[in-house]
Formats: structure tokens, C-alpha cells, sequence
């Protein structure tokens, strides 16, 4: 099981208690349900550590996170 790491240990997530997390957040601000075509994007940030919230804003924008983001700016 993998578990998401940050340096601010602020959560400690599974995978797919991460997943949910981004849609659950990605539904309650625009009403609308995430389609796998961006399972590539919530992936990468997963990798980066980005909070779920963080990850949701960013897909909200239509900016694909990436590790040269400020993502902290965006939790």
C-alpha cells in the first residue's frame, strides 16, 4: 500500500483514498464528475504531493500539474 508523503505530512493518503479525495473536491466545486482522461493528471500529483483540494483547483484551471508548479500556492 502506498501512502502519500509530504514534507508537511498535513495527510496521509492511499491511492484511492487520494482519488476520491480530488473528486470529491472536484464535484463539490463544479458540479460536475472527473472523467478517467485526467487519471494522468491527479497521477501527477499524487506524485508531487500536491494536496487533493490542490489537485482539484488545479484541474478546475485546466493546468495540468506538473513538479514545476507552485502547487503549495494552490492548496
Amino acid at each position: 500500500m502506498n501512502r502519500l508523503n509530504t514534507t508537511d505530512s498535513l495527510f496521509d493518503l492511499t491511492w484511492d483514498e487520494y482519488v476520491l479525495a480530488v473528486e470529491d473536491a472536484y464535484l463539490i466545486e463544479t458540479g460536475d464528475h472527473l472523467d478517467e482522461e485526467r487519471l494522468p493528471d491527479i497521477c501527477a500529483a499524487y506524485d508531487i504531493g500536491m494536496t487533493p483540494l490542490g489537485c482539484a483547483i488545479a484541474l478546475i484551471e485546466g493546468r495540468r500539474p506538473s513538479r514545476h508548479d507552485d502547487w503549495r500556492q494552490a492548496a
